[in-house]
């Protein structure tokens, strides 16, 4: 797999949210968000919204609806800052809701399972 640059990822994803219409970006906690790597290759993906008790509207709807129809998104892994690296695609496998304790808030977790989509960018 080779190293994208943002402005490649960018082309495919749309936004800089990390929810994108047909792709996610993870990282390990740059962005705040505290994405698990599974080590069977799953992902535990953080919802969208670093603040109050997150809601189903915006990319975490857009996660829900991928969840009940099926829909693969490409996953795009920060390595570095300005460079990325294609995952491939994966499927919303599960969510749940839960309480951070810690900062008396409700978020969900995703978790996202490698599907394989073709070919890369």
């Amino acid at each position: 797999m080779s190293s994208l640059s943002w402005s490649e990822v960018f082309a495919y994803h749309r936004t800089r949210k990390g929810i994108g219409k047909r792709s996610l970006l993870v990282d390990r906690g740059e962005s705040g968000y505290r994405n698990v790597f599974l080590p069977d290759g799953r992902i535990l993906y953080q919802g969208e919204g670093k603040r109050g008790n997150q809601e189903p509207i915006g990319g975490n709807l857009r996660l829900l609806l991928a969840q009940k129809k099926g829909t693969p998104l490409r996953v795009f892994l920060r390595e570095r800052p300005g460079l990325w690296r294609d995952l491939g695609c994966y499927r919303v496998e599960g969510h749940r809701y839960v309480l951070l304790a810690e900062e008396g808030r409700w978020v969900y977790w995703f978790t996202l399972a490698p599907c394989g989509c073709g070919e890369g960018l």
